[in-house]
């Protein structure tokens, strides 16, 4: 893989972190229903804490996290 300066990885983070949610959004039950839960919550968090860089809304991170991907309870 290529070098990416700063603001290329955080905005591939941004795109990568998203899609990786939205293949969770569906539930999932049985025995990894847990690694999942505990999958999309780290991939959450992540994207909020990338929404305090000074640049997120010009990558599209211009929507509530939790809004868009519900955490299970």
């Amino acid at each position: 893989m290529k070098k990416l300066a700063s603001e290329e990885t955080l905005a591939y983070m941004i795109r990568l972190l998203g899609e990786y949610l939205a293949e969770l959004s569906t539930p999932t039950a049985g025995a990894n229903a847990d690694f999942v839960a505990g999958e999309k919550t780290a991939y959450a968090e992540c994207l909020e804490i990338l929404q305090s860089w000074e640049l997120a809304e010009k990558y599209g991170l211009t929507y509530s996290v939790e809004d868009r991907f519900p955490l299970p309870l």
